[in-house]
């Protein structure tokens, strides 16, 4: 038996309504009871690690270690990201991707190998 439009439709209008009914419904309910409470001053301020006042300014400079270990990350993330669809390929019976996965091994390790020649996997 085909289902008909309406069968189809439906659901996705009564979902989407619901979509934007209830976080409608939150956000006016949020607002309506928040503004007969009194707000204090000490909500205003700046809070840090648990410390009252704030240490340092927002202009301070970083060391670019920090921004070298963060492309270093996004480096070996995107490594994994690329070794998930082999997995999956080789579970499926991929054994001449084999090759493929051992070349790109072969040239993670040399950056590896470079990023440590450098220093750039210690921290001191």
């Amino acid at each position: 038996m085909q289902p008909t439009t309406f069968d189809v439709v439906f659901p996705l209008t009564v979902l989407g309504i619901l979509g934007i009914l209830v976080p409608s419904f939150l956000v006016g309910a949020n607002w309506f009871l928040n503004r007969q409470r009194k707000t204090f001053q000490a909500k205003g301020d700046s809070y840090e690690c648990g410390l009252s006042t704030t240490a340092g300014s927002a202009d301070e400079r970083f060391s670019v270690k920090f921004y070298l270990v963060a492309m270093i990350f996004l480096a070996f993330d995107i490594e994994v990201a690329f070794l998930y669809p082999w997995a999956i390929r080789f579970l499926e019976g991929g054994w001449n991707l084999l090759w493929i996965l051992l070349a790109f091994l072969v040239m993670l390790e040399s950056v590896y190998l470079y990023l440590w020649q450098k220093g750039a996997l210690d921290w001191d």
